[in-house]
């Protein structure tokens, strides 16, 4: 709806802006979040994960959930049978209010661009009600060429006219293009749609995934690592040793500034989260300062009569 209002109209407005579900933006009420990853980069796992803490109330990896939520999961990747053994295998702690705050469907076949599967659509979230829609992954939900902008325009139109109708917000999963650096494959218009995104990337070696951030709305968090536990099949906070300690003992002493520069030199991490860590190691203990170098402590050879 194209409201015409007056900046007098702005001014005197004191409503209350959109309020957050996850941390203090990475998902806000009645927004678009993206997720995007690589293939096997496990960000259908990430979404997952974000229903059943958004229908618990409870974060994890070190994500907050503000409030408990009721989710709408529409994954068309994967199959019935490995989505049940994986919803089962996660969920098996879960109490049934939880449980039954979750809806899906047993086999997804909807286009939102289609006028019959978006009436079907409509038709899903008016019976169950749900605070949050996941689409995952994009690509099955339409049938656009995802490289228009003009076809990514009508698809990314019936999310908003979805979320202005039902006062959802929506969890997009997305595939990268061939380029990763340059994010979701497919027109740009993708990435100036969403209102906020997530990019996962997919580990070299062991479980480790970093998260990188842009926000439309709030401040843009650092980024951040966390790791997929394989058996739980939950992310969790990243429990790897101290960035900062094992810097220094192959390198030796440095500056705070020498170490974060090198940091962000090789993208190890942004410049806000190296000095976090920085910081985290030396009031940890693990880490020491000393006329303005750092340097791992020495270590205690066990004789007291020195």
């Amino acid at each position: 709806m194209n409201d015409i209002i007056t900046f007098q109209d702005i001014i005197n407005d004191n409503s209350e802006p959109p309020a957050p579900i996850i941390d203090d933006g990475v998902l806000l009420d009645k927004t678009i979040l993206t997720i995007i990853g690589e293939a096997k980069a496990k960000k259908s796992f990430l979404a997952l994960n974000f229903a059943v803490a958004m229908a618990r109330g409870e974060g994890f990896a070190g994500f907050t959930v503000n409030g408990k939520k009721k989710v709408l999961l529409l994954s068309a990747e994967g199959g019935y049978y490995p989505a049940r053994e994986r919803i089962k295998h996660i969920t098996q702690n879960e109490v049934d209010e939880v449980l039954e705050s979750i809806f899906t469907l047993k086999y997804v076949n909807l286009s939102v661009d289609d006028n019959d599967n978006y009436e079907e659509l409509t038709q899903m979230i008016i019976a169950t009600s749900p605070d949050v829609v996941i689409i995952d992954p994009l690509i099955k939900f339409h049938s656009q060429d995802e490289n228009s902008s003009a076809g990514m325009s009508i698809v990314f139109r019936c999310f908003r006219e979805l979320i202005e109708d039902f006062g959802i917000s929506i969890i997009v999963v997305h595939h990268t293009g061939k380029n990763r650096s340059l994010g979701g494959r497919g027109s740009s218009f993708i990435t100036g749609e969403y209102d906020s995104c997530i990019i996962i990337a997919k580990p070299n070696t062991g479980s480790t995934h970093k998260l990188k951030f842009d926000m439309r709305h709030v401040e843009t968090p650092d980024s951040r690592n966390i790791q997929f536990n394989t058996e739980s099949l939950w992310f969790e906070e990243d429990s790897s040793n101290d960035l900062a300690a094992e810097y220094l003992a192959e390198n030796g002493s440095k500056t705070k500034t020498e170490i974060v520069k090198d940091w962000v030199s090789s993208d190890t991490c942004s410049k806000g989260y190296g000095y976090k860590m920085i910081n985290k190691s030396l009031k940890a203990g693990n880490i020491v300062e000393a006329d303005g170098l750092l340097q791992v402590p020495p270590e205690d050879d066990g004789d007291e009569t020195k």
